[in-house]
């Protein structure tokens, strides 16, 4: 744990800070915001800038999705200490690049199934979905809404629509629907998404969402609020509080997670570190709930447009 301190304590001080910041009326935007295209700028210009300066500099897979222009690699490491258990590594890598002389609606992508950003919301004691190459076509791509299909090696196929609507100057509103086939499993998933712009500092996001698959012929659900906190440019905090359960085998919540991300760029536009406290109460069909602390250091590397 004291190795964390010290890593994060002295990476604090070093702040990446690139000649003379533009400080417009809102926020300025990070280089990770050149991911969002007009799919988001419907977003920029009813909340100005505290949500999509906020969905940029973290980097939500849930609205980069919608991008068009651009290619990204994101390599993020994990060094995580778990009560009970001891130290712990994760990699995770992701991709997605345009077919040279090929429409740029269609993408070579390497990624889960799963979004990084909904498993920090609301975790899960299985296992981490793995990586795979695939193919993604982006067939819609509007400021309100947007549809495309993936297809992997696993095998699989994947029909993703997304609807946003913005329902005044503070309050806004998104609806994500997947349907999808994975092997032998035929599922579907339903995001909600309600963002509340408090100021130009903070932004608060109720986040819902709603899984079935046929293997289980049940129901996931959770619930969850994030609270943003702008500090600076390069550094950034985000509260959250969730809710996970299942009706199988029978009603009963999963797991219950508190934790605080403090994220800040250095160095480098594209280097970043995050420290996440974390506590989670979880529960299988046949154990009672147990508590368990974790501390993380994470490590992020992120090319935006090469």
């Amino acid at each position: 744990m004291r190795y964390l301190i010290l890593i994060s304590t002295f990476l604090s001080t070093a702040t990446y800070a690139d000649g003379k910041v533009d400080y417009s009326d809102c926020h300025s935007q990070p280089d990770s915001a050149q991911i969002l295209d007009s799919a988001f700028n419907y977003v920029n210009t009813k909340l100005c800038e505290p949500a999509i300066w906020f969905d940029s500099f973290f980097v939500d897979e849930r609205v980069d999705q919608d991008a068009r222009a651009g290619s990204t690699v994101r390599w993020r490491n994990d060094f995580s200490y778990v009560e009970g258990e001891g130290y712990k590594f994760k990699t995770r890598f992701k991709a997605r690049f345009h077919l040279p002389k090929v429409t740029k609606r269609l993408k070579v992508v390497f990624e889960s199934d799963e979004e990084d950003d909904l498993f920090d919301l609301f975790p899960q004691t299985s296992e981490d979905a793995e990586n795979t190459l695939g193919l993604r076509y982006d067939w819609l791509s509007k400021e309100r809404y947007s549809f495309n299909v993936k297809v992997n090696a696993r095998p699989g196929i994947e029909g993703r629509f997304r609807y946003t609507y913005s329902i005044n100057d503070e309050w806004l509103l998104r609806v994500t629907q997947k349907l999808y086939q994975k092997k032998s499993v035929t599922g579907e998933s339903t995001d909600i998404d309600l963002d509340y712009s408090i100021n130009r500092d903070f932004l608060l996001r109720w986040s819902n969402y709603a899984q079935w698959e046929s293997d289980i012929k049940g129901w996931e659900v959770g619930t969850g609020l994030t609270l943003y906190q702008h500090v600076s440019d390069h550094q950034a905090l985000s509260y959250q509080l969730s809710t996970t359960g299942t009706n199988r085998p029978f009603h009963y919540v999963t797991n219950t997670h508190a934790s605080v991300t403090y994220r800040q760029n250095v160095w480098r536009t594209w280097l970043f570190y995050e420290l996440i406290p974390e506590y989670n109460w979880n529960r299988e069909e046949d154990t009672q709930r147990e508590g368990e602390a974790k501390m993380t250091f994470r490590l992020e590397i992120l090319f935006n447009n090469i």
